[in-house]
This record gives structure tokens, C-alpha cells and sequence, in this order.
């Protein structure tokens, strides 16, 4: 579908969910769609977050990518096809390559949303806050649009979250959220009356989507945005020549079995951030805003199963909530 052009619409069958949980069926199925997506659809456009802030609804992640030239190179050239969105870590050892690329495309910086994570060796609320110091060192900007707690695993949940918090009241950092939580994990931070984060980052592809139906629920509930990570299954050959990936990139013969995904993803209203360190593919993976998968389509990818044994799986790890009051901090 192309740039300007509405998004699918919300079918009949989500607005009778709709209407059933609000009458107290919770045991209905909300999605997907799995968030409220934007009236048109471009790299650019925008997804409101539940703080009523604006993210763009397509960026650049930079996973694995080494820091130096590969880094600031992908980042450079993003922003010039159009990305207005990067996504990097503390962990991943490459935000200065991304705040240096960042600064060179000329871009004003209210213009572009850059987000990092808090490592899991941070966790806590004093280390949380001198973690997100380094960060925007490291960066070399004054805030960031979107920090992340990076998983739940070494746990100190309400503490840590309630560092986000601070750095939000201070100014250092606009948005915040977590990665890899499950419902729990979340819950943990409701319970204990905390504001809910706006965006929970997920290994989320056809692979794996079955499995995280309760956790994307429970995120479309309550207005938190899943954002995706693995939306290409990690480049795996195996699974992009999977049959349901072939069947379907068939029935579109301009596009690739990564469009495919990507737009997927991007159907289910999942927030998208796909990784690449060649122009080409960068370019590529912005190809997925002139076409539509029929919801035929869209079930016969949902139905995969299997695991790219790429990633963690943080979601499994134990509730821990570190000091939950100002006093015991």
C-alpha cells in the first residue's frame, strides 16, 4: 500500500472483541491487530505511545552490528533513505558509533528518536541512573527519546523501574519501557502502582507468535506497544525458505521473503526494527509500505512454528522487585 494510503482498517471481528471485553469478556482475543495502528502508513508515520508521545513506526536496529564504521555507516545511511528511528543497547558496545552518526547527517536531532537499554548489570536504582549517565555520554546527546530496561534477569524490577522514573523527571530520558518482560514482569510493576511502560521490546516473528498470544493480549490491554526484534528470523535460510514464507512471497512477485515478514509485522501492529549493515537491504526492508498480505496471508504465516535458537529468552525468568518504597531507597 502506498506511502499516504490507509492502513487496513479495524475489522468487524476486532471491534466485536472490542465490545465483548468491555461487557466483561476478558477471555476474549483483542488482536490482532495488536496495537492502534496509524491512519497512514510510511516510515515516518507514527505510533502514539500511552504517554502521548509520537515514535516513529519504523527504525533501524543495530543488534550485533560491530561499533565503528559498521555501526555509524548503517546508521548514515538510514537516515538518509528516510529511517527517523535507531534502536541500539548499552550491551551491544556501539551507541557512540550511532550518537556520531547521528550528529553527522545534519538531521535536527527533535526530528529523529533514538532509543538505548539498561544493561542487566545495572539494575538497581543507583545503578540504573549512573548507567543512563554513561549512556548519554556515550551517545554524546543531552536526553533519549526511549530507555529501555533490557530484561528482567537480574531482577529489581519496581526499583529499577522506579530509576526510570527519576531519569524521566529529570529530563534525561522521554520515554521509557522495557524488553523481554512477560506478563508478569509487567504486572509486578501495576501491583506495586507504578505508571506501565509504553513499549515492551520482544523477539516477536511467526516462529514465536503463537507461544506470546497472552503477552501481546495483555500489552494491547493496557496500550503498551510491542516492538519486534528477530522480524526476519535472524537471516536464518531455513525458515525464509520455509514453505508459508515461500506460499505467500509467491503471491507478491516484486517483493522478498523479508518484505513479507516485515509487513507481517508490520499488519500485526508490532512496532518494527529490522537490522541490516548493507545499504541495499536498508533500503529493501523500507519496501514494505505499497503492498498488503490478505488475511489468508496473514494466517498461513501466523501458523509457523519452531525457533531460530538466535536469541535469550528472558521472558521465563523469576519476579524479583528490589526495594519497593522512597525509604529503602
Amino acid at each position: 500500500m502506498a506511502p499516504g494510503l490507509a492502513m487496513p482498517g479495524v475489522s468487524l471481528r476486532r471491534v466485536l472483541a472490542l465490545a465483548l471485553a468491555l461487557a466483561g469478556n476478558r477471555g476474549t482475543a483483542l488482536g490482532p491487530p495488536y496495537s492502534q495502528l496509524p491512519a497512514s502508513s510510511s516510515p515516518t508515520a507514527t505510533f502514539q505511545l500511552r504517554d502521548g508521545r509520537q515514535m516513529p513506526m519504523f527504525g533501524l536496529g543495530v543488534y550485533v552490528s560491530k561499533p565503528g564504521a559498521e555501526t555509524y555507516d548503517a546508521v548514515k545511511w538510514a537516515l538518509e533513505l528516510g529511517y527517523r528511528m535507531v534502536d541500539t543497547a548499552m550491551i551491544y558496545g556501539n551507541e557512540r558509533s550511532v550518537g556520531e552518526a547521528v550528529r553527522d547527517s545534519g538531521i535536527p536531532r527533535e526530528e529523529l528518536w533514538v532509543s538505548t537499554k539498561l544493561w542487566d548489570a545495572d539494575h538497581g536504582f543507583e545503578q540504573a541512573i549512573a548507567a543512563c549517565e554513561k549512556s548519554l555520554q556515550e551517545l554524546g546527546m543531552s536526553y533519549i527519546d526511549l530507555y529501555l530496561i533490557h530484561s528482567p534477569n537480574t531482577g529489581k524490577l519496581v526499583e529499577t523501574w522506579d530509576a526510570l522514573l527519576e531519569l524521566r523527571r529529570r529530563g534525561l530520558v522521554k520515554s521509557i519501557g522495557v524488553s523481554n518482560y512477560d506478563v508478569k514482569h509487567i504486572k509486578a510493576l501495576s501491583d506495586h502502582g507504578r505508571e506501565l511502560p509504553v513499549v515492551n521490546q520482544i523477539e516477536m516473528h511467526p516462529l514465536v507468535y503463537q507461544e506470546r498470544r497472552p503477552v501481546l493480549e495483555y500489552c494491547l490491554e493496557n496500550n503498551i506497544l510491542v516492538q519486534a526484534y528477530g522480524s526476519i528470523f535472524f537471516g536464518q535460510a531455513q525458515w525464509l525458505e520455509d514453505p508459508a514464507v515461500t506460499f505467500v512471497t509467491a503471491a507478491h512477485p516484486s517483493k522478498t521473503p523479508a518484505q513479507v515478514l516485515l509487513r507481517w509485522g508490520l499488519q500485526m501492529g508490532f512496532h518494527l526494527i529490522p537490522k541490516s549493515t548493507k545499504r541495499h537491504r536498508l533500503e529493501e526492508n523500507m519496501g514494505i509500505f505499497d503492498f498488503e498480505l490478505s488475511e489468508q496471508e496473514l494466517e498461513t504465516l501466523s501458523s509457523m512454528k519452531g525457533a531460530l535458537g538466535a536469541y535469550w529468552n528472558p521472558l521465563e525468568s523469576p519476579v524479583d522487585l528490589g526495594k519497593t518504597s522512597a525509604d529503602e531507597l
